[in-house]
């Protein structure tokens, strides 16, 4: 049986290398989604050098000789405008404009409130960031005068503020960090349904096309015999697929700047070995639910519609993880694909091993093929399969 199951395997991967679809679907997918992960981190990075000081533009600048000091030691560049009664957009060169009213000063000095404007350009994450510094600089110094006017009146600052407030963050990652992490562990468990959709089609739904399974199914070998074969070469490319996918998009990634990335990998040897392994199980699951798809079509271009309809399912899954994990229950990490995700992102990304979430991963893998298989088998073994073929 297992000489037979070998012929069968190579006999398969003879055809499949031949597929100009096969290759096209692994080179497509291996190099096209670094490109497209490269340009979307350049396009949230920083475009601007991190040593240019964000400058503020300030209409009134001469009554404000206090205000302007203590921005230039906050580490602004300040220049002088004059803006428009409701300014449009901001000076060239400019991440804020301050407008002072006309008796700042005047009011300032009498201890009276003095209404200042504040103007933004937020169209992009750099220019909104660089806003809100400046904003967060002015209520900075908005609370040292406040505080220098209790001291003088002999008035405890404690009591103006009588918590002082200091915030962390416990989180794993930031949000971004979370959600880049988890588009490309996506990236990662999608590989084996991509890289294998073609050769799996082909392997039952095209010889039924054809009509060179019936062929097959009269020789003397066991229906398992059959199915064990193709899904080997299906789990085969899944797994060169993945395989390659993983390892392109990291050296992509250890390549990139590390300003233009908004994770850090922290791989580590075992880690690796785990995620490997993971991987495999994963193939090895897709391959056999692609053959359980395969097999129920009569045709190439009707497994291809079952095919797409399938592929929903995990792309679903994904996002469904990357923008609502935290309002999912805890459980649901350890479903499939969940859990491949939730463990290689731990792995990958904070180098931190979760033997449950693994091992969940690799056993529903494992139970997930076996089944798939049994029921792949069933089908073929049937009478009305032989008539149909």
């Amino acid at each position: 049986m297992n000489r037979a199951i070998g012929t069968i395997y190579r006999k398969e991967m003879k055809d499949m290398l031949r597929d100009k679809r096969a290759l096209i679907a692994i080179v497509s997918y291996v190099f096209g989604f670094p490109l497209m992960f490269a340009f979307l981190f350049y396009l949230m990075s920083d475009d601007r050098a991190p040593d240019v000081k964000s400058t503020i533009a300030i209409d009134g600048m001469a009554q404000a000789p206090g205000l302007v000091a203590y921005l230039e030691r906050a580490g602004f560049a300040i220049t002088g405008t004059e803006s428009e009664p409701v300014p449009t957009s901001l000076p060239e060169g400019a991440d804020a404009l301050v407008v002072l009213p006309d008796d700042y000063a005047a009011r300032l000095r009498d201890g009276k409130q003095a209404r200042v404007w504040v103007y933004v350009d937020e169209t992009s994450r750099t220019a909104a960031e660089r806003g809100m510094k400046a904003s967060e600089a002015l209520l900075a110094y908005n609370q040292q005068i406040a505080t220098v006017r209790l001291v003088a009146r002999g008035v405890p600052t404690g009591l103006m503020a009588p918590m002082q407030i200091s915030t962390g963050d416990v989180s794993k990652a930031s949000f971004i960090n979370k959600v880049m992490g988890n588009m490309m562990m996506l990236l990662f468990t999608l590989a084996p349904f991509v890289v294998g959709l073609s050769v799996a089609l082909d392997a039952l739904a095209g010889e039924r096309e054809r009509q060179s399974l019936a062929s097959l199914m009269v020789l003397p070998v066991s229906s398992a015999t059959i199915t064990i074969g193709k899904w080997a070469m299906v789990a085969s490319f899944g797994l060169i697929g993945t395989m390659a996918t993983m390892t392109v998009n990291l050296i992509a990634l250890s390549l990139l700047p590390a300003d233009l990335l908004p994770f850090t990998l922290k791989v580590t040897p075992p880690g690796m070995m785990l995620a490997l392994l993971q991987l495999v199980t994963l193939c090895m699951f897709v391959a056999s639910l692609q053959l359980v798809v395969s097999i129920h079509a009569k045709s190439f271009k009707e497994g291809q519609t079952y095919m797409s309809m399938m592929m929903m399912v995990p792309a679903i899954v994904g996002y469904a993880k990357i923008y609502g994990e935290s309002k999912l229950p805890a459980f649901v990490n350890y479903l499939p694909i969940f859990s491949d995700m939730e463990s290689l992102g731990s792995i990958f990304f904070s180098g931190v091993v979760d033997i449950q979430l693994t091992a969940a991963a690799m056993t529903a893998g494992l139970l997930g093929t076996a089944l798939c298989l049994s029921l792949t088998i069933k089908r073929l073994s049937s009478e009305h399969m032989l008539a149909e073929a």
